[in-house]
């Protein structure tokens, strides 16, 4: 059975004053962390569950900006301040006093959903926390209230719980946010990847996104065509449920092939209990 964690804020003025462009330029990419084998895990059994559906908050309609790029496997969101490009962004935190930056997309219109390990790692919590969509071009932040994760991923480093959610100061009713799905049958699956990659052949300055399929996984998910770099763990991963593109896992481990990614299987109960930890302070 999963519980959940959490840790409160700091003033959002005094987040805002921190994070000068400076300090945001030379954060340090959050490295993705690499299991010994992709889809070598625990597994338990998600073919007889019934998807569970948040649909996005929002109206607007996404623009085809697909480019092509020679030597990498991802391509860069050309047009970021689109819809659902701009419900994901950049997470800049502090973490052992050493600024980082990592990856984060809104799953409701106060809530980020981001790796774990971009909020609490190696026994530290993380702080500072400053949301930044769909980073350079919207110009806007949010500071935080609130971080939750499990404590299967805080004390036993489970990375079928590495995971995070991230309860924003005020609403991003602005740029709206994402539909997410839990429960739902990984086999067979595509996923759209979101993130900064930062390791070259990434720039990090730019938002990126792979498309592949599902190869192996129950509690941990292992997708193809994805060899995006440190920076961008918790970025989203995307697929289509019923025509609509929703949130159905987030950027996690590497394995020991590098065109492979891994992401936790995202349990309904599970993620209802994480969202009442970090909306509601009622972490159990």
């Amino acid at each position: 059975m999963s519980k959940t964690s959490s840790k409160n804020n700091k003033d959002f003025k005094e987040i805002q004053a921190y994070w000068t462009k400076e300090r945001r330029d030379k954060a340090i990419p959050k490295p993705l962390p690499k299991l010994p084998d992709d889809g070598e895990i625990a597994e338990q059994s998600t073919t007889t569950r019934r998807p569970t559906f948040t649909p996005p908050d929002t109206s607007i309609k996404d623009e085809n900006d697909d480019q092509s790029l020679n030597g990498k496997l991802a391509k860069p969101v050309n047009s970021p301040e689109n819809l659902p490009w701009r419900c994901n962004g950049k997470l800049f935190f502090t973490w052992k006093g050493d600024n980082y930056v990592g990856s984060a997309g809104a799953i409701l219109l106060e809530v980020l959903l981001t790796a774990g390990h971009n909020v609490f790692d190696e026994g530290e919590w993380s702080d500072n926390f400053y949301y930044y969509p769909a980073y350079p071009d919207y110009g806007k932040s949010w500071g935080w209230k609130r971080a939750s994760v499990f404590t299967a991923w805080q004390y036993d480093a489970n990375y079928a719980y590495d995971y995070a959610m991230i309860l924003t100061d005020t609403s991003m009713k602005d740029i709206g946010s994402i539909g997410c799905v839990r429960d739902l049958a990984p086999k067979d699956r595509t996923w759209t990847a979101i993130g900064y990659p930062s390791r070259m052949p990434y720039p990090g300055d730019q938002m990126y996104k792979t498309t592949g399929n599902y190869i192996a996984g129950d509690s941990i998910i292992t997708m193809d065509n994805n060899d995006m770099t440190k920076g961008s763990s918790g970025g989203v991963w995307l697929t289509d449920f019923e025509g609509v593109m929703c949130v159905n896992g987030i950027q996690s481990t590497r394995g020991g092939v590098p065109e492979y990614a891994n992401s936790p299987y995202i349990a309904n109960n599970d993620y209802e209990k994480l969202l009442k930890c970090v909306t509601m302070d009622e972490c159990k």
